[in-house]
């Protein structure tokens, strides 16, 4: 039974400079359901949260979208093919209209683009990713009787300008039959929830808000029957009756100002909400359960440009009203005191979610192949197949790091005296920076009579920056049926989440500490990474990505910097997890 290819590529595409800063309560407008958030240096400028995830368009006005089945007479020769890319893009004449109505309000106000988009972390371990598929067809892959028998993903969809992650499903022929299906209603199987979040610099309140994690922990566990389950008001409520019973204490610096800081108690519990969200939520798994399905609004033209561009999914609210959060475990919650001293600017991670379903094309292009193609396998003029090589996408940063390019050499040989047919693909930095996961070559069947024609052999080098010859399997060739293969490098990667207390730190006439990462990578040992954090910084923490060899380990080093110019070195400690909890030395050792 020949496996039906899923290759859903989430395009999410953000034009903004990644250093832009908003504010998080100050200056917020909303304009025709769109919420407008106001640069921290520039009272004029403004950045828009992006809505909701839609269809990509090429620059024939096309969807950058293909759904293809193929049937046959044996098991073998039924499956099929589909690959989407997607983007948050906002229309350039709805952008202007908006733009228009907020200098009604404001004068001289313009709107830069979106907001710069993170992805979210989960303490300890690596990214949890910023797009989550859900399905019943595609996210079953238990039960051995299950329609998805493997499932590909990268992991991750990057908020970074070009930036594109991979998601591929290999399907059963039930499994491809139904989604085929599903495409046929006004809604579809296939859903996409976004997360991530943007950060924002929040005003002095002239006060520090305190709290014993292990408290809060316990005081959440006693709301609910479930001890696991909330919603997002439900975690705002909980947060003002932590106040209320002083499991959270906020101090007002200046007593004369007490008054004050009453007024602005809904500002700051809001604060408290998306930082007790970060810390000890888990807002992935929230989404397990499948959103509502919604019609999509119908196309009158099917063939201007502007109803390609205008195609999209529908707004989050109609899929996830309310988004739910699950308590994580007591001990993935690392951090054992909540703290936020607001009588300084701060710069706090606020959470961002939205969610689309993937329906309403069939309907308005069923009869386009551009989009959607049956194909009969017993059909003489079916003489090529197409084999599509796609790179891990968990692995991208790597090209950042260490990786020169990738090659990929290709042949196919044939049973008689004809020559065999061969090619070679390439990726570089330049394609993962430009979203490019993925390549295909297409040979011929040469009127091959047996199935053995969709045979065919690979080989994959890496070349790697510092090494003089390629690295991994590179001698050796690969035999090959699929129709989709990935591309993942030689070596291991550890997300690691590098966290501390900024009060610590300046409590402890700390300036700055190092944390070198030093692994087995490529049969050396050798420094892989360097990260700086300083206690003026604007972030408590920070995430990097450690590179190192299958059988290899890794480990760390700290070095700090005291104000007054003293250098104190620990030794190398071997990193068992991906969470690394930065605490002052007790006992000054003064490097030589």
């Amino acid at each position: 039974m020949k496996q039906f290819i899923i290759i859903v590529v989430l395009g999410l595409v953000i034009q903004t400079h990644i250093l832009a800063q908003v504010h998080y309560d100050k200056g917020r407008i909303t304009i025709d359901e769109l919420q407008l958030l106001q640069d921290y240096n520039d009272s004029l400028t403004y950045y828009y949260i992006p809505k909701y995830p839609r269809l990509a368009i090429n620059e024939q006005g096309d969807f950058e979208f293909l759904c293809m089945k193929y049937v046959g007479s044996g098991d073998h020769d039924n499956g099929g093919l589909i690959h989407a890319l997607f983007e948050f893009r906002m229309e350039e004449d709805t952008l202007k209209k908006i733009e228009k109505k907020l200098q009604a309000k404001i004068r001289n106000a313009k709107i830069k683009g979106p907001i710069p988009l993170l992805e979210t972390m989960k303490e300890g371990e690596a990214a949890l990713g910023s797009f989550r598929i859900i399905s019943s067809i595609l996210t079953d892959t238990l039960n051995a009787d299950s329609f998805t028998k493997n499932l590909i993903t990268s992991g991750r969809a990057p908020f970074t300008p070009g930036s594109k992650a991979v998601l591929a499903a290999s399907l059963n022929q039930e499994g491809s039959t139904l989604l085929w299906e599903t495409f046929k209603g006004a809604a579809s199987d296939v859903s996409i929830a976004v997360s991530g979040y943007y950060e924002a610099a929040v005003a002095s309140y002239n006060v520090v808000v305190d709290a014993q994690m292990d408290m809060v922990y316990d005081h959440f566990s006693s709301l609910s029957k479930t001890e696991t389950l909330f919603t997002h008001d439900e975690v705002s409520k909980a947060v003002d009756s932590l106040y209320t019973n002083g499991t959270i204490k906020i101090e007002a610096l200046d007593r004369t100002k007490t008054l004050g800081v009453k007024s602005d108690l809904k500002n700051i519990f809001q604060i408290v909400t998306d930082k007790l969200i970060n810390i000890m939520f888990d807002t992935e798994t929230g989404w397990s359960a499948k959103p509502e399905k919604e019609t999509p609004a119908e196309a009158k033209d099917k063939t201007a440009k502007g109803v390609l561009s205008g195609f999209a999914f529908g707004p989050a609210s109609m899929f996830i009203p309310d988004i739910q959060h699950i308590v994580k475990e007591r001990k993935d919650i690392k951090v054992q005191r909540f703290r936020l001293d607001l009588s300084e600017s701060t710069t706090i991670k606020v959470p961002f979610y939205t969610a689309g379903n993937l329906g309403g094309l069939y309907e308005n292009f069923h009869d386009n192949p551009k989009y959607f193609r049956v194909i009969d396998m017993e059909d003489s003029d079916f003489e090529k197949r197409e084999i599509i090589f796609q790179l891990d996408g968990e692995f991208a940063e790597s090209f950042e790091d260490m990786v020169n390019f990738v090659t990929v050499n290709f042949r196919k040989k044939y049973r008689d005296d004809r020559r065999d047919f061969t090619s070679q693909l390439y990726f570089n930095a330049k394609d993962i920076k430009d979203g490019k996961f993925y390549k295909s070559v297409t040979f011929p069947r040469l009127g091959a009579l047996s199935d053995d024609w969709q045979e065919y052999e690979y080989q994959v080098s890496w070349s790697i920056r510092g090494a003089s010859d390629f690295v991994g399997e590179n001698n050796t060739w690969k035999k090959s049926r699929s129709p989709a293969v990935v591309i993942s490098p030689p070596f291991k990667k550890l997300t690691v989440e590098v966290d501390m207390d900024k009060q610590v730190l300046i409590n402890a006439d700390v300036a700055s500490v190092v944390v070198d990462f030093a692994a087995d990578f490529l049969g050396k040992t050798r420094l892989v990474k360097s990260l700086t954090l300083r206690s003026t910084g604007e972030e408590n923490n920070t995430v990097a990505a450690v590179f190192y060899d299958h059988t290899g380990e890794v480990a760390y080093r700290t070095v700090w910097y005291t104000k007054s110019g003293e250098k104190i070195k620990r030794p190398h400690q071997q990193l068992e997890n991906g969470y690394i909890y930065l605490t002052p030395p007790s006992k000054k050792v003064s490097e030589n």
